[in-house]
């Protein structure tokens, strides 16, 4: 799965980890710089999973100003 923000695209993957799913995301290698650190969530269920791990990815880059 796909999902894009802020103009960054970030593959999603999840797993299921028992009665727990865990949910990852990574932004694409551009030359031999990564240009986000990867994240994951732990849910009950995927539904639950990948939206606490927009939430994460959301909140880290409200915390950076924005490029003029």
């Amino acid at each position: 799965m796909e999902w894009e923000f802020k103009g960054i695209r970030f593959d999603i993957e999840t797993e299921a980890l028992g009665p727990f799913v865990l949910a990852s995301a990574r932004a694409p290698q551009i030359g031999p710089f990564v240009r986000v650190k990867p994240f994951s969530s732990l849910g009950r269920s995927e539904e639950e999973a990948l939206d606490l791990l927009k939430r994460q990815v959301e909140f880290e880059f409200r915390k950076l100003p924005t490029a003029s």
